[in-house]
């Protein structure tokens, strides 16, 4: 046994299965079987040897069973065994005892406690004098207090275990302190640090055979994707971790990986697709777990089915909320809020989405949402406007960078771009950005969207008119020898009459284009979409073109005109909370409005603070001055 034993304390839990399996009939070597299973992610086949070594009284069994029901979610039944057996250990065991009864509390909600359990673990190992030994409870005191939101605590203790924790001969606890560290950079958006963070990762990976390990890392690197955004190679990822989850036959696996795959392929459009990856999860959708049924409301609120994405959305966050999962139930409930604004019920759509930035605030987690707040601009902007969820939402927005939209793809398109017009200029295909040299690709691609079919003169003279037509035209030949340099020749075709070809963007080819999108908000006064998607003037590059200068006054003078429009409206009901928020952003595009400015003073001295009349007094005094 002690060879076996030898062999466990190294990792090598395969030459332990092989040795034990079928042949363990001494509590022991039940035990020593069970801890192979379980660590090398053989979780399932780890707990009848486990329990029936505890059974036959191995104390140490007793210890690694509580930690096996604890991993699986058995917290209770954890617990009540932890206190059970905790009286009776001594030395190292009375203190794994305590470790882990520690961190099951903690993952069964009874915070306090279980710090407090987990500490004196800690300080129990650092008393035994074994630096390997005290730096695996000081990654998992270190992993609870990020669970806390104790990030500066966190990050401090894992920084302290890696320096104890080798890659080798055994890497796991090393690679489980260097996968708490990633999660806690990727919470602050430390995502340069995460970066480096995976590197360390791959290098421990080189001393395990382990397929746990190894899907943990694809899902550490497809994280860090999706949230910066660097796709290239996020599908490969997610599907060599469900080859992982299905040689493990691990269940929990499956359901990250199903929900992940199902996500990313509806938010391209590729709802058949997601719908299949869905429904190949096997059992009968009123037996689906909650992020499955998270990842098919998204699916049809992004297939504009609002009413019945709410109902999926909502039972998934009634799971959640019960499982005390707060990440997980902040997504559900942003897409559930968004669900519920484009079906019209606004109520519910504050409701949702102010459970959701109270749980954001009390876990200081934002940047791990910021994916969804690109794709949610629409509910973001409406709630900016709201006087439930404005205060609670300007401290989040703070810590976010610069928002952009969301690609939705029709599957019948070979390519999607992306056009963003107002404010900056950005051009993404298939949601990639593609940098583009010249000023005027994007301006044409922009107006061969709103105005296809133009001849190469006629495009000249609506773009160009004060050029001279040898200029105009070079402009415009360069334009579409770049874009179809870039994004494909597909991209600009033309037809009609050999002497004077038409243009327009291809057949295959969907389009975003955000100057639309804005005027479609326009035309059904949707003031919180309007400001969502206006981020300042048309085309800001180009100064050379009078269709230009001709858009830029229109969507500025529709927006100010729709939000005055509304603040009258409010004014008029005595709604002056929501007359500060209009005028706020009104403000930010004229802020020598001097009306706008009287009126904010107005609605202030009604329901305002002392600080906010001072301060808008102040403001509207400057103007005069």
């Amino acid at each position: 046994m002690g060879q076996l034993e030898d062999q466990l304390e190294l990792g090598q839990y395969g030459l332990v299965i092989a040795a034990l399996e079928g042949q363990a009939h001494t509590p022991q070597a039940l035990r020593l079987l069970g801890l192979a299973y379980l660590r090398s992610g053989d979780v399932n086949l780890a707990e009848l040897p486990l329990l029936q070594a505890h059974l036959q009284g191995d104390p140490e069994a007793s210890v690694e069973y509580g930690n096996y029901l604890r991993f699986v979610g058995k917290y209770d039944q954890a617990c009540a065994l932890f206190a059970q057996i905790h009286p009776s250990l001594q030395g190292e065991l009375g203190l794994r005892c305590l470790r882990w009864w520690g961190v099951a509390e903690v993952q069964q909600g009874q915070t306090e406690a279980g710090i407090t359990r987990l500490e004196r673990a800690w300080h129990g190992y650092i008393g035994l004098g074994n630096p390997e030994l005290t730096a695996r409870v000081t990654n998992a005191f270190a992993q609870m207090q990020l669970r806390i939101g104790n990030h500066g605590q966190a990050r401090h203790l894992f920084q302290e275990a890696l320096r104890q924790l080798p890659e080798q001969p055994v890497p796991q606890p090393r690679l489980t302190a260097l996968h708490g560290l990633l999660e806690l950079q990727m919470q602050q958006g430390d995502f340069q640090g995460a970066e480096a963070t995976l590197t360390h990762i791959g290098r421990a990976l080189r001393y395990t055979d382990s397929l746990h390990e190894r899907s943990m890392a694809f899902i550490a690197r497809s994280e860090w994707q999706r949230l910066t955004g660097k796709l290239d190679g996020y599908t490969e990822n997610l599907e060599e971790v469900a080859r992982c989850a299905a040689s493990l036959d691990d269940y929990e696996l499956s359901i990250w990986v199903t929900a992940k795959l199902a996500e990313h392929y509806s938010a391209l459009g590729r709802f058949g697709e997601a719908l299949r990856v869905l429904i190949g999860f096997g059992t009968p959708q009123e037996e689906w777990p909650p992020e499955l049924w998270s990842a098919y409301g998204m699916l049809l609120r992004r297939r504009h089915e609002p009413a019945a994405a709410e109902e999926a959305l909502n039972r998934a966050a009634e799971t959640f909320r019960t499982q005390r999962r707060a990440p997980e139930l902040i997504r559900v409930l942003m897409h559930a809020g968004a669900a519920a604004l484009r079906g019209g019920n606004k109520a519910f759509a504050v409701t949702h989405f102010k459970e959701a930035l109270f749980e954001m605030l009390r876990l200081k987690m934002h940047a791990v949402f910021r994916p969804d707040f690109e794709e949610l601009q629409e509910l973001v902007h409406y709630a900016l406007l709201e006087p439930d969820t404005a205060p609670l939402l300007e401290p989040v927005l703070d810590n976010l960078a610069h928002l952009i939209g969301s690609p939705r793809l029709p599957e019948d398109s070979s390519m999607y771009l992306q056009i963003t017009t107002l404010g900056r200029v950005s051009v993404f295909k298939d949601n990639v950005e593609v940098p583009l040299s010249l000023k005027g690709s994007a301006l044409l691609l922009a107006y061969l969207q709103l105005h296809p079919g133009k001849t190469r003169a006629e495009l000249q003279l609506a773009l160009y008119p004060d050029k001279d037509p040898n200029t105009g035209g070079g402009y415009i030949r360069s334009a579409i020898a770049e874009l179809r340099e870039k994004l494909g020749r597909e991209v600009v075709t033309f037809g009609g009459p050999k002497n004077a070809p038409t243009y327009r963007l291809g057949t295959m080819v969907h389009c975003d284009l955000d100057l639309q999108a804005f005027r479609e908000a326009a035309a059904r006064g949707e003031a919180a979409r309007m400001v969502a998607l206006y981020r300042g003037e048309f085309m800001p590059e180009i100064h050379d073109s009078e269709w230009v200068q001709d858009i830029r006054e229109e969507t500025l003078m529709t927006l100010t005109l729709e939000l005055r429009v509304q603040m009258a409206r409010f004014e008029e009901v005595g709604d002056w909370r929501r007359v500060i928020l209009l005028a706020n952003q009104y403000l930010r595009f004229d802020s020598y409005d001097v009306e706008v400015l009287q009126m904010r003073l107005r609605a202030a001295q009604v329901v305002g603070t002392p600080h906010e009349v001072a301060r808008y007094s102040a403001q509207l005094k400057r103007n005069y001055n």
